[in-house]
């Protein structure tokens, strides 16, 4: 929103008070994922079934470790220090905090796949799983599909409805 807001020049309509309030709805939605991902792991903890531990231990203590707590870093503790604090809650603030988020929904994407992945008690597994070239290419093709996507829709459909248009312009209110 930040991009197109300056590419296309609707300063004027997307005011800060827009990304104001996308900064609090992002801040309540990075706090409802730490309740459902805490949750999701303490009820694999309380169940303890044998196969459910050794992917959670991989992915709390063992090789994966870094990169779950990169994705909690990025998706509750960048964010909500940014976005809690009325000062910081800004454009900038919130585009730093959205790009987080971002990142550890990518992380928490890649955790979800490829711990599942790695363990040898899968017939389809062969080892240590490790993504290949074509694994990021097809990352990065449904990248650049989502992106056509957006602008597309960009192109094709109004950015800014124009009923707010009129109501947003005091010069194109018609005269009675």
């Amino acid at each position: 929103m930040v991009i197109v807001r300056h590419v296309y020049g609707l300063e004027r309509y997307l005011q800060p008070v827009h990304f104001n309030n996308l900064g609090l709805l992002l801040l309540v939605m990075c706090c409802l994922w730490l309740y459902f991902t805490f949750a999701e792991h303490l009820t694999t903890w309380y169940a303890q079934e044998p196969n459910e531990l050794n992917v959670f231990n991989a992915k709390l203590f063992g090789r994966f470790a870094p990169l779950f707590w990169a994705m909690l870093f990025f998706c509750f503790v960048v964010p909500f220090t940014i976005l809690a604090n009325n000062r910081t809650r800004t454009i900038r603030g919130t585009l730093i905090a959205s790009i987080s988020v971002n990142i550890g929904m990518w992380l928490e994407r890649f955790i979800i796949v490829v711990t599942s992945l790695h363990r040898d008690f899968l017939p389809s597994s062969w080892g240590m799983y490790s993504p290949t070239m074509w694994d990021w290419f097809t990352y990065l093709g449904t990248m650049g599909l989502f992106v056509t996507l957006l602008l597309l829709f960009l192109r094709f459909l109004p950015m800014i409805s124009i009923f707010e248009m009129r109501t947003l312009l005091p010069e194109s209110k018609v005269k009675e």
